[in-house]
């Protein structure tokens, strides 16, 4: 306690130091490189402390002074201050490379410049120091998955949990990805994990909300989001989760309640404002929708998923040259964000533009030719070339859709749809067996699949297809409790994360 109060003594004198010298620079120079100056002071005093200050018995630094430097390093990056704000997380992994924060913050400035690979180079230092950090091995196996190397960051995550089973946003992060490969008996067992090590973080009761909403358990759905905001009222991400539950349950007035409960905490939040514009638009209220489609143009004006729902709205009013100029806005905005491309294309093909499709299409791949979320890009191209006739160069777009994500169940579906129309019915078979061995409750692919085999007048194959459907729903049903099988790497983490919750809340600290 002495020690902490020295520190915090130490701390208060630096900054009056501080204002000290910037009344001597200003008395000196009044307009002279006035900002740079008080900011050099500033810097100065507030290092002060931080090389004097450390552990008792040990060369590592107070955690205190870690903790006032991480503060600085983050309110410089939201001022915008790239520069100061990675001199300052140096500064960090210099006094104390073990700290996993300064490593972390790092690597994520240099994924927000567009250099994942300098990123995960930032990470792996960090981990050379501190091989069982699981918040840098979580943060690793992020940018991988960001990247679209799903097997490497489930390996991440693996490794995160195997050195703490109680780190709650891996397992989060793992039931994310578990989720998108359509393992949900296992996401949601990696849910009650998370819930478990931290029953009190509203994030992970916002993704479980989430997780329920997508499967139909709407009043698990809206208590998991209650529970969310009684943690953090503030949380907007719940409040837009939660209006978009019931915007799609027909509860508009409720929605719109939530969405201005939101705006209300972050007037600039442009998901609340594209999904209330889009919830207007889809109730007829043309106007309100423009008007919140322009405000949220104005305050993200460079967001390509802004743009995208301005053109989609203009495009269901029939106005397609207005959809084609925002679609046009928005990739030269933001010419990575590839649902944009995908839109622009797929619109362009509907009215028969096929010249331009093609070429919207082949930008959107070339932004990113092997990222996962160019899957929708290479599946609309092949049946746009499968309508002009081109089937070669329609199976060679889909076999690329398979290429950037290789469980992507759609993309085999809409081969197996393909080949069943060109009569090769053997192909067909194949494809929808391999999309449901990834997605074996996909209601919409065995519907597909029936029909396929009565439209071959196979009845007898299609009343089986139909029994095996009945049977792999109830077998989900039975799975989505928590006791679904989880993938090798994460059954000993889970086996101690659960024994760890058992002991009670003082064995999670």
């Amino acid at each position: 306690m002495q020690l902490q109060c020295r520190l915090l003594i130490a701390s208060c004198a630096s900054h009056r130091l501080a204002h000290r010298r910037c009344a001597i620079h200003m008395e000196a120079a009044p307009g002279r490189d006035l900002s740079f100056r008080v900011r050099e002071a500033l810097l100065d005093a507030e290092e002060q402390p931080y090389t004097v200050w450390s552990e008792p018995g040990s060369d590592r630094p107070l955690r205190a002074n870690l903790d006032l430097l991480v503060f600085r390093g983050r309110t410089l990056a939201r001022r915008g201050d790239k520069d100061g704000a990675r001199a300052t997380y140096l500064r960090c992994v210099a006094l104390d490379p073990l700290d996993g924060r300064g490593w972390l913050a790092l690597g994520r400035l240099s994924e927000r410049d567009g250099d994942p690979d300098a990123a995960i180079a930032m990470i792996e230092r960090g981990l050379a120091h501190n091989a069982g950090n699981a918040y840098l091995l979580q943060a690793a196996g992020a940018i991988q998955e960001r990247r679209g190397s799903t097997d490497e960051a489930l390996d991440l995550y693996a490794r995160a949990l195997r050195s703490d089973p109680r780190h709650a946003p891996s397992w989060v992060s793992a039931s994310l990805l578990l989720q998108r490969r359509r393992k949900e008996g296992a996401a949601r067992r990696c849910l009650d994990l998370a819930l478990a090590c931290a029953p009190r973080s509203y994030y992970v009761w916002q993704v479980s909300g989430q997780w329920h909403r997508r499967q139909g358990q709407l009043s698990s759905a809206r208590e998991a989001f209650r529970r969310s905001l009684q943690l953090n009222g503030a949380n907007v991400a719940t409040l837009h989760a939660w209006g978009v539950l019931e915007w799609r349950c027909g509860h508009t007035d409720l929605a719109a309640t939530l969405f201005q409960q939101g705006l209300h905490i972050q007037p600039h939040n442009k998901y609340l404002l594209q999904s209330w514009a889009c919830m207007e638009a889809r109730c007829g209220s043309a106007a309100s929708a423009s008007r919140l489609f322009a405000a949220a143009a104005r305050k993200q004006s460079a967001d390509g998923a802004v743009w995208q729902a301005r053109g989609m709205h203009y495009r269901a009013q029939g106005d397609v040259e207005r959809a084609r100029r925002a679609f046009a806005t928005g990739c030269s905005l933001e010419p990575t964000h590839t649902p944009l491309f995908h839109a622009w294309g797929s619109m362009e093909a509907e009215v028969s533009n096929v010249t331009a499709a093609r070429a919207i299409f082949q930008r959107g791949v070339w932004e990113r030719p092997s990222h996962p979320r160019t899957v929708g890009l290479w599946v609309s191209w092949a049946l746009l070339e499968e309508r002009c006739g081109d089937l070669k160069a329609a199976r060679e777009y889909l076999r690329a859709a398979l290429r950037a994500e290789r469980f992507c169940v759609f993309a085999r579906a809409a081969w197996a749809a393909l080949e069943a129309r060109q009569g090769d019915c053997a192909a067909s078979r194949q494809l929808y067996e391999d999309a449901l061995r990834i997605d074996p409750a996909n209601r919409g692919v065995w519907s597909s699949y029936e029909a396929m085999e009565r439209a071959a007048r196979r009845p007898a194959a299609a009343d089986l297809i139909h029994a095996r459907s009945r049977r792999a729903a109830d077998l989900a049903a039975s799975g989505l409790g928590g006791t679904a099988p989880l993938p090798a790497g994460l059954e000993q983490a889970a086996r101690a994360a659960a024994a760890a919750a058992a002991r009670g809340p003082a064995s999670l600290l």
